[in-house]
């Protein structure tokens, strides 16, 4: 997602299980890139870690919720 200040922003759906956790419907982070190969090396490795933020929370695990809060 690009903002309208030419920089590039991961963006992902919570899953409604895992909402009340985290009390937000979507995660908004900026990538601090303006060019789109450096967004997508970024948004990579972000999207790593939710991912892992989402299976501990399907396992019943409670996860590190840093991440969501922009830590």
């Amino acid at each position: 997602m690009l903002s309208r200040h030419s920089v590039f922003f991961f963006r992902i759906v919570v899953p409604e299980v895992i909402r009340p956790l985290s009390s937000r419907r979507e995660l908004r982070r900026s990538l601090q890139a303006r060019c789109r190969k450096a967004a997508s090396i970024c948004v990579r490795e972000l999207l790593l870690q939710v991912q892992g933020l989402f299976t501990e929370a399907f396992q019943g695990r409670q996860p590190s919720l840093g991440l969501l809060r922009g830590a």
